[in-house]
């Protein structure tokens, strides 16, 4: 909304007498991350103010965003447009931490024919609304599939775990009332009685967690981003109606989720738990896994993601069911072995998990969500173009000792009093190309003083003119210039000695200003350009090799932070919901084992139980879930290359067999110490 008040209401050439304005937009960048400049110049003396304005600059001065100046104060961000006139209100920009920049340039850099005519601002008139920082920001579907699949999703599955945790108790009395005669009616409003305090407990806790935001602003950790709280407050009745469904959803779980009697049986007991596996949950796991892996590259460009991501979660959500299909057909077998072998762990914990198959799904849910989740964050943070490492490659090897500078304006005056400007040290060359005609390759002409030359390691005889031929590069600047331009070291490379402002180019060849410092070092690169925005162009830059790759880079590491961020969230509900789903599982198992200890005569068998019942599920789903995850990303390359490293894979699968190994020794001991304080008691 804020976007859309200050966007210009452009008039065609034919309307260019009733502006009221001129204005145009570029773009700049402060440590590493990009941001817009908006260039304005009011053509009457009331022309309305863009928002967070509240007077025009005079010609030379600059108004900035307070994150703007904050962020650039060690880049000198103050005086790189000009004078330094005051802050953006919080009405101009879109979010508090946003970096924006109002400036009007000096009379004698104003380029009026660059700029467009402006009859005021807001969408009313049309305009441009995507300026500033939403521009480097994903569209919402994007940041929609990141909430979902990373904070969503492990929410979803800490709600059932936690409906479902502990529910051994509910069950006998929902089974009494059933022995009483009460009807599914009294049954539900029972089951909504138990849950709706802790439900509102929980509710009353979100509240106060989000309260804050609706009072002051509040920033978020990693992402650069704070949370204004006028946008908090204008969300209130959207936070209303979120909590109000939240609250619903959990209780329909509650009463969705709790064992029905069987309708063609007398019998009033809870039903098996192998009959509560809802059988057609499994065949949902390989259609989920084709829509997520081949359906993602059907879908068109906007909805290639959103279709990804509702297909990964998908198949998170159904394959715990298969892997309990699974070790439940094992657990039959295991059985069968355990009884030919003599051995009476196998056999107890193969009929376990052949009848208990839903408290399987429960306890590996968590742990293929959680290796899901750290694969797609690996994946998405790992989303570094190829033409952004070679950037990060060049800049860690020539630094900043060379830089070009755009636009080369055409008046020679300007170029003049930017070369005389310079500090000391810094030389500039002209650099022509001229298309290749035959196979010879592209040739590069560097013209500039002998001393510019010579800092390249460039042949120079202090007469002006033509100064010879180079074919051999010895200077790696020289190397990386070419190699990001296009032209190769194998070209014909020519030097000149002469003034850069002095030199006409052709029709046929394209020229670019390159600074060098002649001892190789690094230059100030923001001293440049403030130095290039006084004396070349309103629009003027200095900037390393492959910077816009690099900044869109930054861009990516944004997002990136965004989803470390999200998977952190993710990442702590699914431990909670391992955490919880254990420990209900222990005191499960526990329970149900310890009587065995009067039979076996010792407490040996645990060990055995706890292996099959516990360990070998969860090996089996760290192995399945690892193999899926990697499937999932395959659909997902950059430059023919996968983000995800094969080892990530290994390091989950290891990781989680790992726990795996010290939760089958908690259910061992947790089971022994049920067992030495078990007594039988008479009915």
């Amino acid at each position: 909304m804020r976007g859309a008040d200050r966007a210009p209401q452009i008039l065609s050439e034919k309307q260019r007498s009733e502006a009221v304005a001129l204005w145009s937009w570029g773009s700049d960048d402060v440590d590493g991350r990009q941001h817009t400049v908006v260039y304005i110049e009011p053509l009457r003396p009331n022309a309305p103010l863009p928002p967070g304005l509240t007077r025009w600059p005079e010609p030379g001065e600059a108004v900035l965003s307070p994150a703007l100046l904050k962020a650039g104060s060690r880049e000198g961000i103050g005086t790189r447009y000009g004078t330094f006139a005051g802050t953006i209100g919080s009405e101009g920009l879109e979010a508090p931490e946003e970096r924006f920049a109002y400036v009007r340039p000096r009379a004698q850099l104003l380029d009026r024919k660059a700029m467009h005519p402006v009859r005021g601002f807001g969408s009313s008139g049309g305009g441009i609304a995507s300026l500033g920082e939403s521009m480097s920001i994903p569209d919402f579907s994007v940041f929609a599939a990141g909430l979902a699949g990373f904070a969503l999703m492990p929410a979803l599955v800490f709600l059932l775990a936690g409906v479902r945790i502990g529910s051994a108790a509910r069950e006998r009395r929902l089974a009494l009332f059933d022995a009483l005669g009460a009807g599914a009616i009294s049954q539900t409003v029972f089951t909504l009685g138990e849950v709706a305090v802790p439900t509102a407990c929980g509710l009353a806790g979100a509240t106060g967690l989000i309260s804050p935001t609706l009072l002051t602003d509040v920033p978020f950790p990693w992402t650069d981003f704070t949370l204004s709280a006028q946008d908090a407050r204008r969300a209130l009745p959207w936070l209303v109606v979120a909590g109000a469904v939240t609250l619903v959803l959990v209780l329909v779980t509650a009463v969705v989720l709790h064992p029905r009697r069987r309708a063609d049986s007398g019998s009033t007991r809870p039903a098996p738990r192998f009959q509560r596996q809802r059988g057609w949950v499994p065949w949902l796991f390989p259609f989920a896994m084709l829509f997520a892996v081949r359906g993602s590259e059907l879908a068109g460009d906007d909805l290639r993601l959103p279709v990804y991501a509702l297909g990964v979660a998908a198949v998170l959500l159904t394959l715990p069911s298969t892997i309990a299909v699974l070790t439940g057909w094992a657990g039959v077998r295991i059985a069968k072995t355990g009884s030919k072998l003599g051995r009476p762990g196998m056999l107890i914990a193969g009929r376990r998990l052949a009848a208990q198959t839903r408290v399987t799904a429960r306890l590996v849910a968590a742990v293929v969500v959680m290796i899901g989740v750290a694969a797609q964050a690996q994946l998405w943070t790992g989303l570094l173009g190829e033409n952004a490492v070679n950037a990060t490659a060049t800049r860690d090897r020539i630094g900043t000792s060379l830089l070009v500078v755009s636009p080369l304006p055409d008046d020679k005056e300007r170029v003049r009093d930017f070369a005389g400007a310079l500090p000391a040290g810094v030389q500039l060359l002209l650099v022509e190309s001229t298309s290749p005609s035959d196979s010879a390759g592209v040739s590069t002409r560097f013209t500039g003083s002998c001393t510019a030359l010579k800092a390249l390691k460039l042949p120079c005889d202090g007469k002006t003119g033509e100064n010879g031929s180079e074919r051999r590069v010895r200077d790696p600047r020289i190397a990386q210039f070419l190699r990001w331009t296009g032209s190769t070291t194998a070209g014909r490379i020519t030097v000149r000695q002469g003034r850069v402002d002095d030199i006409s180019t052709a029709a046929d060849e394209s020229s670019t200003l390159i600074a060098v410092d002649k001892s190789g070092a690094d230059m100030s690169m923001p001293r440049l350009r403030e130095i290039a925005r006084a004396h070349l162009d309103m629009r003027a830059n200095a900037e390393p090799l492959g910077n816009s790759w690099l900044l869109g880079a930054k861009d990516l590491e944004a997002s990136a932070a965004w989803v470390r961020l999200l998977g952190l969230v993710g990442a702590c509900l699914t431990v909670l919901a391992i955490g919880f789903t254990t420990l209900a599982e222990f005191r499960r198992f526990g329970r149900e084992v310890a009587p065995l200890s009067a039979l076996a005569g010792g407490y040996g068998i645990f060990g055995s139980i706890a292996a099959w019942s516990l360990l070998f599920p969860t090996v089996l789903a760290a192995a399945v879930g690892s193999t899926i995850s990697m499937w999932l990303t395959a659909p997902i390359t950059v430059g023919g290359r996968q983000p995800v490293p094969d080892s990530l894979y290994l390091v989950l699968a290891v990781g989680a067999s790992t726990s795996a190994a010290l939760l089958c020794l908690w259910g061992w001991r947790s089971a022994t110490r049920v067992a030495v304080s078990w007594r039988p008691v008479a009915d």
